[in-house]
Order: structure tokens, then sequence, then C-alpha cells
């Protein structure tokens, strides 16, 4: 990544500004990166569409940190949610300390001439996604100004208004921490379809916690049953299985590793995965091999073995069943693509 100037978006170098570190930028995203006696890890910053940018924050602090947020011309809503960490939205007008639950999507309001805070602890990884919305900008792209027809979008808009230095805080969510891993997981490359897939990737999130925020704002919702604690536990086993595919994994074996039992495993990939532990597995499995096809040379019987599978015709088979087409035919048109996207 190369910087190309001085002028950075203005929520990365307020952070810059309280730690230090150096900011890279690469296709209208700046990462900062810290290793010094106050921090260290990384925040990375997306300018997005219609009025909206998002914070990715993956960062230990040595200190407690007073991250402010606010514009004077600006009426900004911000979506927040805390994977693993401890912070607290502290409002310009109320000295008390709300704490932002990790697992717990929570929005909060910081218009014209107001400045909110988000306290972040010392001592412990920070995993934390800030979503920023114009909501000036994002109503007038998205609905156009038509809040006398629709009751629905009348009701939101004015409960955003309420917002303003408060917090809204919704049920705990697992699924957002999935949607944030597959974000996580597109490379910052050159490539214009990979940059659109992180501007699509989270504006399709926003829509998500603006729908949370509708429903538990103003229609009865499910209790869930599962605690925070437990959400957790679904969340480290979720990134083991992602990241150790070729491990013969079974329900015993998992249950074991985080002191849960079937019912309540199943329940929690049911819940964030919308599916069964089995098939989350499976599906893992091709989306690694997908990978394998497209980034090296592995044949196809390397690839199987890679991904923990010991028959090539059941890889063969569930591969077609998500990609439409055969492991090689697959290859061979990603290549062709290729090849001709670089005459």
């Amino acid at each position: 990544m190369k910087k190309r100037n001085n002028t950075y978006p203005s929520q990365i170098a307020e952070l810059k500004h309280l730690f230090g570190g150096n900011i890279i930028e690469k296709n209208g995203v700046y990462q900062l990166k810290t290793d010094n006696s106050f921090a260290k890890g990384t925040v990375t910053h997306y300018t997005l569409s219609h009025g909206t940018s998002a914070l990715n924050f993956n960062i230990t602090f040595n200190t407690d940190v007073a991250y402010t947020l606010g514009c004077l011309t600006k009426n900004i809503i911000h979506f927040a949610y805390c994977v693993q960490g401890a912070c607290y939205f502290k409002s310009q007008e109320d000295k008390k300390h709300t704490k932002i639950e990790e697992l717990q999507p929570s929005i909060f309001g910081s218009y014209k001439n107001k400045s909110n805070q988000i306290n972040i602890k010392q001592d412990s990884k920070f995993v934390f996604t800030l979503i920023s919305v114009d909501k000036d900008v994002y109503f007038k792209t998205y609905f156009k100004g038509a809040f006398e027809n629709d009751t629905e979008l009348e009701k939101l808009y004015k409960a955003f208004e309420t917002l303003n230095s408060k917090i809204f805080k919704c049920s705990f969510n697992l699924k957002i921490a999935d949607y944030l891993r597959v974000i996580d997981s597109i490379h910052l490359n050159d490539s214009i379809a990979n940059i659109l897939k992180i501007d699509s990737n989270f504006q399709y999130l926003l829509a998500i916690q603006i729908e949370l925020f509708y429903k538990e704002k103003f229609e009865e919702c499910h209790t869930a049953t599962l605690s925070k604690f437990e959400l957790q536990k679904i969340r480290q086993i979720t990134e083991y299985i992602v990241d150790n595919p070729e491990v013969q994994h079974s329900i015993s074996t998992l249950c074991a590793q985080v002191s849960m039992s079937p019912a309540k495993l199943q329940e929690g990939f049911k819940s964030m995965h919308n599916t069964t532990v089995a098939d989350f597995i499976r599906n893992v499995r091709v989306e690694k091999a997908e990978k394998l096809l497209t980034d090296t040379d592995l044949n196809i019987s390397e690839i199987v073995y890679t991904i923990g599978l010991t028959s090539r015709s059941y890889f063969c088979k569930i591969f077609k069943q998500k990609y439409s087409c055969s492991p090689k035919r697959y290859r061979k048109k990603i290549r062709t693509t290729s090849a001709e996207v670089n005459l």
C-alpha cells in the first residue's frame, strides 16, 4: 500500500492523533498501523457509498482511550458492534458511561455541534466495528423524501431523531459477527470487484442493523435463549472451524472444546449461520476449496486432502451443488476469464 497524500478522513486522523502510528492507503481504504507504547494493532477506515463510512478496530491499547465522535456540520448516526473487548458510550450531555456489550448491536447519534465519546479500556484485545451514517444524505439517497406516504419510514426517521446523544441497545446478535468475518476475508487488492464487495457487504450489514433497530423499537421481539457467554463460544468455535477446515470435526469434539451441550451448539449455529454444524463445516470446506482452485496450482486430489476430505467423488458432488459446475471446469473458467482480462 502507498500513502498518496496527507489528507485523511477525520475519523482515522483523530485516532492517529490519539495514539500515533502510520496511515497507509489503497483504493480509498485507509489503514492505521501502530506498534508503540500506547497501542499495538490496526484500525481500518472504509469510505462507503451513500454518506456512510466504517471503522474496523483490531488493536490492543496500553492505556485507556477516549475517542471523540461528532461533526459541526453533519447529523451522524453510529452503528456500533463489539466482537471483543470493553468499551463505553458517554454523551456530551450526560456523565454516565453506558457499556457497549460484546455481540450486542448499539446505535447512537452525534448531531450537529454535539460530541460524544467511546471510552476504550486498556490491556485487552479490542475488536470493534463502527458504521457511521450521514443521516440526511442517507435518507435522501434511499427514500427520496416520501415519508408522508410510508408510515414505517416516517417512524424510523423520527426514531433516529431521538438518538441525539442517546444510545439504543439491540438484543445480542451473532449473525453480525459472521458478516464481519466475511468482510474481513475479502482481500484488499486492485480488484474492482473486491472493492465493490466490501461496500455492498457493509451496506447490507447496515440494513440488517436498521431492521433490528426498527423491530426492537416498534415490534415485539423473541427473547434470546443463549447467553452472551454462550454466544461468544459459538463465535470462537466458528473461527476455529474456518481456520482449520482440514480437521475431522465432530459434534462431540467441538462441544468438548467449548464446554457446551450438543443442543446449545446446534442452537447457536442456527442463530448465527442459519444452518446446522455439519452443513456449516461442509460449506467452509467447499469455500476453502474454491479459493485453492483459484489461487493455487494444487490438483483436485491435493485439494481434497487439504480441506479434510477423503473422497474425491464426494467433494466433486458437494462442490457442484454450490457452484453449479465441477471443480475442474470451475478452475478452467476462472483462468480463461483471468487471461482474457489481462489481454
